[in-house]
């Protein structure tokens, strides 16, 4: 049986080495070959298997993906950091949350490259906000540009980040989930994250966050940031003093836009006990039957209560600390008392890398513009997973 060789560029494995500060002997052991052997393929007289490749990956920290660019990357911008790090004086990433950084800014390097091979302009998003604009007007905007019909998404309120994600996608906007147990990162850390570029604008979320109406709210947050053009890491501390007057209202802004545009006024006030209410200390009883049914969390039912002037903003803050400590004491629950569960690698796949960037690269193959190595590479698949991401990708209401 013939060895297939990753077809990889030898300044991507030179350039990857450097950068992780891997020397040449620990690369090798890594790769389970002699230096000379990493020394044939960083010059370019051979190359390594797929397997290979994908130990110096691992060992270097790098996306597979990132081998199969056609040069080597620049330096990336930087995220505006939102986040409040408890017990840490000064901000940093994680080695982790780095990884995903660059992961996602890699993947889109791809995708651009392979639009411009097939031919196809990448859509450009025909929505800017300004922080002096009206939330109310923009978020019924947003609606309008993805084409939101109430009735659907009150019928996904169950799948409401697996709805508001499909329709990103289809509209230009790469999604992509940090999910399974391999670098996994906390979410005190990161909720989401947004490279914002008038081209396949990126959002990222963390799936540790398993409430679908939570991850929703995170993802149209990221979206706002993207329309006012700023590059942002948030974890959901936007209310906290230690940020900036500036940083503050910039995230209010963006928890402002993901309210009105997941909940728009009139579906609210269509509530009789919303719409009968005037400034009213919410119970959670009062607040999770109307939450259930629009597919989000009971903080943001509430958080928007405070724009609809049916609750204070004192009190939601007042509240803010017991929602946290919800979401803590749950995820140790789920932690403590989950007995560990084989995730099928197709479907940590797909939610890694979402439907749209997993049908661009098949599509790419499709045209004969990749080989089938490639698309592996790209998806961070083996070759026997490459059909049902096929059959998820593109039959519809099709799940792995």
């Amino acid at each position: 049986m013939a060895v297939i060789k990753a077809q990889v560029k030898r300044d991507l494995l030179v350039w990857a080495r450097d950068r992780a500060k891997v020397s040449p002997e620990d690369a090798a052991k890594a790769a389970g070959v002699t230096v000379e052997r990493l020394q044939g393929w960083e010059a370019g007289d051979d190359k390594p298997t797929i397997g290979q490749l994908r130990s110096l990956a691992d060992k270097y920290k790098f996306p597979l993906a990132v081998f199969y660019l056609p040069e080597r990357p620049l330096d990336f911008a930087p995220l505006r950091d939102f986040r409040r790090l408890p017990d840490e004086p000064e901000k940093t990433l994680s080695p982790h949350l780095a990884y995903h950084i660059r992961a996602a800014q890699e993947r889109r390097e791809l995708a651009l490259e392979l639009l411009q091979d097939m031919g196809e302009p990448p859509r450009k998003l025909p929505l800017k906000v300004a922080l002096d604009d009206d939330p109310e007007a923009i978020g019924q905007a947003i609606r309008d540009f993805l084409d939101i019909d109430e009735t659907a998404q009150q019928k996904s309120a169950k799948q409401a980040f697996d709805f508001w994600r499909k329709r990103l996608e289809e509209h230009g906007v790469l999604v992509f989930v940090v999910s399974g147990p391999h670098r996994s990162v906390d979410l005190s850390e990161m909720r989401g994250f947004a490279i914002a570029k008038e081209e396949l604008p990126t959002i990222v979320i963390n799936g540790k966050d398993y409430s679908q109406g939570g991850k929703a709210f995170t993802l149209i947050h990221e979206f706002c940031h993207i329309l006012l053009g700023e590059s942002a890491i948030s974890n959901g501390t936007g209310d906290d003093p230690t940020l900036t007057k500036d940083e503050r209202r910039i995230e209010r802004f963006c928890d402002a836009v993901a309210a009105t545009t997941l909940m728009p006024r009139d579906v609210i006030m269509s509530f009789s006990e919303v719409a009968n209410a005037r400034l009213h200390q919410w119970s959670d009883d009062e607040l999770r039957p109307i939450a259930r049914q629009l597919g989000v969390s009971r903080e943001a039912l509430l958080l928007r209560f405070v724009s609809l002037k049916r609750a204070t903003w004192d009190f939601y803050l007042s509240q803010r600390p017991r929602f946290q400590e919800e979401y803590r004491q749950a995820a140790l629950e789920r932690k403590k008392d989950q007995k560990p569960v084989p995730i099928r690698r197709p479907v940590m796949l797909m939610s890694w890398n979402g439907r749209g960037f997993t049908r661009l690269v098949l599509r790419s193959y499709y045209g004969q513009r990749i080989t089938l190595n490639d698309v592996a590479g790209y998806l961070g698949a083996k070759l026997k997973h490459i059909p049902p991401l096929e059959q998820a990708a593109f039959q519809p209401g099709n799940e792995l």
